[in-house]
């Protein structure tokens, strides 16, 4: 394996993954977090019958978004474009990861070799260490306005759960029976140990009318980043398998 190869194939990968996931998200899970975002900030109003309304084009900084307190890209364009490039860098990282592992694999395991098809296997087992252990079992996907720990706490356990995750399933797939155990053990060691979450369950908007079409996107969004996650690794995983025969030359 060559360094130049690596970083074609990854590149390769990463671009076409990233796009396909970027559209997904574009399309189907953008307007989700744009509509959180509308409530998150949005201002109760009374209507003509004295009840509560929320007027999400009516915003009142309610949740720590105040402006000037982080840099983030312009609604429109800017937004789209930078999300975008986020999507295919991280996704260009994660592939190199990927193919090297893989290679590794192809090299030194007596396994069946990888190829396309089996590489979508892989993909899968990188989609439960990267977001469904850490973030389905644990730490549950959030619209903005859900109330939640501190944002280190939740960086940490979610590399250690996924870091974890990965290795138990390693273990398990490559280990002797002995230490089939071991792996087990590591798996679930993040969640005996418990995911950090938020003193007050919720969203930090209180207007009951805001906090159920809150509850309602929580669910569309649960559902469609799984989609996008799924779309994500299972192309990552096959173009990863199919770049090693292209750049590497090995018998799958």
């Amino acid at each position: 394996m060559t360094l130049r190869n690596l970083i074609l194939s990854a590149l390769m990968v990463g671009i076409i993954s990233g796009l396909s996931y970027g559209l997904f998200q574009q399309l189907q899970i953008n307007p989700i977090i744009y509509a959180a975002e509308a409530y998150e900030m949005a201002e109760p109003t009374v209507d003509h019958h004295g009840e509560a309304v929320v007027d999400p084009h009516h915003p009142a900084v309610t949740t720590g978004h105040a402006h000037g307190e982080a840099w983030s890209p312009e609604d429109g364009m800017p937004r789209i474009i930078s999300t975008l490039a986020a999507n295919i860098t991280i996704a260009f990282a994660l592939a190199l990861i990927m193919i090297s592992l893989m290679a590794l694999h192809n090299q030194k395991s007596a396994k069946p070799k990888l190829n396309a098809v089996r590489g979508v296997a892989w993909g899968m087992v990188a989609m439960f260490c990267i977001f469904i252990a850490p973030a389905l079992l644990g730490l549950h996907p959030e619209v903005p306005g859900t109330n939640a720990a501190e944002l280190e706490d939740r960086q940490i356990w979610w590399l250690f759960c996924a870091i974890s995750s990965a290795i138990g399933i390693a273990i398990l797939y490559y280990a002797a029976n002995n230490f089939k155990l071991a792996g087990i053990l590591l798996i679930a060691l993040p969640h005996l140990i418990g995911a950090p979450l938020a003193s007050e369950p919720g969203f930090a908007n209180s207007d009951p009318v805001a906090i159920q079409r809150l509850l309602e996107l929580s669910s569309e969004f649960y559902l469609m980043t799984a989609i996008g996650m799924l779309i994500l690794f299972m192309m990552m995983g096959a173009l990863s398998g199919f770049s090693l025969k292209i750049f590497f030359s090995q018998p799958v």
